[in-house]
C-alpha cells in the first residue's frame, strides 16, 4: 500500500476524520446536496475504511465486523421498527426508549458517563444539559434561563472588577454553559448557531476590512467610529438582500 497510509494510526488520523466530517456538514449547510455532498460523504467513508484497515492489520476488528455491530445495534434500538412494539410513539417517547435501551447495554455510574471529553465543547455542554434534563434537572421556562445568563454576566463583571483572572475564566465558562442551555432548551444547535454567527461576522467584516485597506492605501486613518459605520453599512446591505 501507500507508504503514507502505512505510517498512520487511529490517533494520527483524527484531524482528517474531523476535517472530512466538517466538510460534509458544510456541503449540507450550503445546500449542495448533489454531487458535492456525495463526494464529501465518500471522503468521510474512506476515513472509516482506513480506521477499519488499521484495526484489521492489528487483528482487533474488521470492516465487516463494524457493519455487523452497527446493524445489530440499530435493530436492538428500534423495536418499534423491527418488532411488534408500539409503532405510534412520539419523538420524545422514541428518544426515551432509545436512551433506556442504551442504559441496559452500558455499565455507567452516571447519566453523564460516555459523553466524549474531546468533542467540541459547545456540543458537549448541550449533551450534558440533555442528560441532566433526562432525570428532571431542568429549567421550566426560557425566562429562568435568561435570568441565569444575567446572573452569570454579573459574576463575570464582578470578577473583572476584582481583576481576578482565574475567576474571569471560570465565570465566562459558566456564561457559555448557560447560553448553551438556552440554545438547547429552544432546540437550537449551539455549534451550528455559532458557526452561522462566525460566517455573518466574517461577511460583514470583509466590508470593514476593504474600507480599511483603501484608506490605508490613500494615507488616511479610519477611526473606530468610521469602521463601525462601514460595519453598519454591511448590515444594511445584508438586510436588503434578505428582502
Amino acid at each position: 500500500g501507500c507508504p503514507w497510509d502505512k505510517k498512520q494510526t487511529h490517533k494520527s488520523m483524527i484531524p482528517y476524520l474531523l476535517e472530512e466530517a466538517w466538510e460534509v456538514i458544510e456541503e449540507i449547510q450550503e445546500g449542495r446536496i448533489g454531487p458535492e455532498l456525495m463526494d464529501e460523504l465518500g471522503d468521510l467513508l474512506f476515513q472509516v475504511i482506513l480506521h477499519a484497515q488499521i484495526a484489521e492489520e492489528d487483528q482487533r476488528f474488521s470492516l465487516d465486523q463494524i457493519i455487523e455491530t452497527i446493524t445489530a445495534k440499530m435493530v436492538e434500538r428500534h423495536p418499534h421498527v423491527f418488532s411488534d412494539a408500539n409503532k405510534n410513539q412520539s419523538d420524545d417517547e422514541l428518544r426515551a426508549q432509545w436512551d433506556a435501551i442504551k442504559k441496559k447495554k452500558l455499565d455507567r455510574n452516571s447519566v453523564l458517563d460516555g459523553i466524549p471529553i474531546h468533542s467540541p465543547q459547545l456540543l458537549r455542554a448541550k449533551k450534558i444539559g440533555e442528560r441532566a434534563a433526562s432525570i428532571g434537572f431542568e429549567f421550566e421556562t426560557t425566562a429562568q434561563i435568561i435570568d441565569k445568563i444575567k446572573e452569570e454576566i454579573a459574576e463575570v463583571e464582578e470578577s473583572l472588577a476584582e481583576q481576578d483572572a482565574a475567576g474571569v475564566k471560570e465565570e465566562i465558562g459558566d456564561l457559555l454553559f448557560a447560553v448553551t442551555n438556552l440554545a438547547r432548551f429552544v432546540k437550537v444547535n449551539p455549534e451550528i448557531a455559532l458557526k452561522d454567527a462566525n460566517e455573518k461576522f466574517s461577511n460583514r467584516f470583509f466590508t470593514v476590512e476593504q474600507a480599511y485597506k483603501k484608506a490605508q492605501a490613500e494615507g488616511r486613518v479610519l477611526s473606530l467610529g468610521d469602521l463601525e459605520g462601514y460595519w453598519n453599512l454591511a448590515k444594511q446591505k445584508e438586510a436588503e438582500q434578505k428582502k
